[in-house]
């Protein structure tokens, strides 16, 4: 039993990713920098020779090849070599024990292998397809239209594919990336003086990471927050639910840049589903949906059994991910649809907002049934973050069905209250959604993707002295 899908026309470009990087490549001013870190600068000339000169030495040989360095110069440099080669590449960890001789052997088509996080389970290694890659990054650069005048956050690491939308889509637009260092990503201060030193035209976050660049800016000279936001066209936010009260405040400060709401696990291919949001348009769901699926995918929802109405949403697209390279267990999985398409069980609730966008409330694990009611965490935490002085905010269950709500609020934050906080949930929740317990941090623990720990959370673990 499904309910009907939301269809989006099928993509039909049959292109090739060494293609879509060398029209980037090739089709760019030589002179024009390609990639900034520090005070490095590459040129999109320099690139292509450097990463042509890498492609002859990999032709000779097979199989996947290891990155093992941190966003940078070097790191795409060898990602663009190896894409020239045909040859997977694996970005891992600077600390990283893999050896790629022993990988099993890939499957045609393979692009990339990618490690997931491994939150709803055991940690899985995805086949990215290379042909689905090219296709997304041809989507992008339609729906985006980043031309060489952009300049380019590239926030993430190489081994998370939330990098790619930084990377190689930059790279096919002839854009310039500017690579945020570590320090900078310390803290939303940090990020925001960055930004305004820096002066990109699109950003990539995480929700929490943007919470946190928020605070900041409610706290900043304002001439700082002009400085970082000026330039800016578009941010892009995806790798978690997005609570409504964070855009509202991000507004606040920045009204006219485009914001784009992101949706995709590592096994869709990137990003499968978007929700644009032009300056003055308003949502009206607690949770910002993730909207509709780009060309050449479809979405299903299927009934999640002992939560009533839940439904699990299902990606349906020629271009998912291959499968994983070795077997797993776990609630993400490929399978066919009643149509025998290929299709992929997220793992992640979803419904439809009034205006047929798709709504992701959560991981099926943060949604639970509680007094006979379905309770969404995300909602809760949602709720939360429309405090003023919270930062972020995480719910979890513990000790059977007690929710503990955990507030994240920055060192020197003395105006807020536990009262303050339990009374305005008390105006926005229904009586099973209210937390049992709340408790008020200085920070959220983070995992290595920079999310929220949960499983810390879950386990009373904190970070906070």
């Amino acid at each position: 039993m499904r309910s009907p899908a939301t269809d989006a026309a099928p993509g039909s470009i049959d292109v090739t990713l060494r293609r879509v990087i060398e029209s980037g490549l090739c089709g760019t001013d030589p002179m024009h920098p390609a990639v900034v870190q520090g005070d490095a600068v590459l040129t999109y000339g320099e690139l292509h020779t450097k990463s042509r000169e890498l492609a002859a030495k990999l032709t000779s040989g097979t199989g996947p090849v290891l990155i093992s360095k941190p966003r940078g110069v070097e790191s795409l440099t060898e990602m663009v070599g190896c894409i020239l080669a045909e040859r997977p590449f694996v970005p891992v960890t600077p600390d990283s024990t893999i050896d790629p001789t022993t990988l099993p052997d890939t499957p045609e088509g393979c692009g990339y292998l990618l490690t997931t996080s491994g939150t709803s389970g055991e940690p899985k290694v995805v086949v990215g397809s290379r042909s689905g890659l090219a296709r997304y990054l041809q989507w992008q650069q339609a729906e985006l239209a980043l031309d060489p005048s952009d300049v380019v956050s590239n926030t993430a690491d190489p081994w998370f594919d939330f990098s790619f939308k930084e990377t190689l889509g930059a790279l096919v637009a002839g854009a310039t990336i500017t690579v945020t260092p570590p320090a900078a990503l310390a803290g939303g201060t940090t990020l925001l003086t960055w930004l305004a030193e820096h002066r990109p035209t699109m950003v990539c976050l995480l929700p929490s990471m943007l919470a946190r660049l928020v605070t900041a800016m409610d706290r900043a000279d304002p001439t700082t927050v002009r400085s970082a936001t000026e330039r800016l066209r578009r941010i892009l936010v995806s790798g978690e639910p997005f609570p409504q009260p964070l855009l509202r405040r991000w507004r606040a400060h920045a009204p006219h840049p485009v914001v784009i709401n992101l949706y995709g696990p590592t096994e869709s291919t990137v990003i499968k589903l978007r929700h644009v949001l032009p300056a003055g348009a308003e949502v009206h769901t607690a949770i910002v949906p993730v909207g509709t699926p780009i060309p050449g995918t479809a979405v299903e929802f299927v009934p999640v059994d002992d939560l009533d109405d839940a439904q699990e949403l299902c990606i349906v697209s020629e271009d998912l991910a291959l499968g994983y390279l070795t077997p797993v267990t776990g609630s993400t999985r490929f399978e066919r649809d009643a149509a025998g398409r290929r299709r992929l069980r997220t793992g992640d609730l979803a419904s439809l907002a009034p205006d047929g966008s798709v709504v992701v409330e959560g991981r099926l694990d943060h949604v639970v049934k509680r007094r006979g009611v379905k309770v969404s965490l995300p909602a809760i935490e949602a709720a939360a973050v429309a405090v003023p002085a919270v930062d972020a905010a995480a719910a979890v269950v513990q000790q059977g069905d007690r929710i503990v709500l955990y507030c994240g609020v920055s060192a020197g934050s003395d105006t807020l209250s536990l009262r303050a906080i339990r009374m305005a949930l008390l105006d926005t929740l229904a009586p099973a959604q209210l937390p049992d317990k709340i408790l008020v941090v200085t920070r959220l623990p983070l995992d290595r993707r920079a999310k929220v720990d949960r499983a810390a959370l879950r386990n009373g673990t904190t970070g906070n002295s």
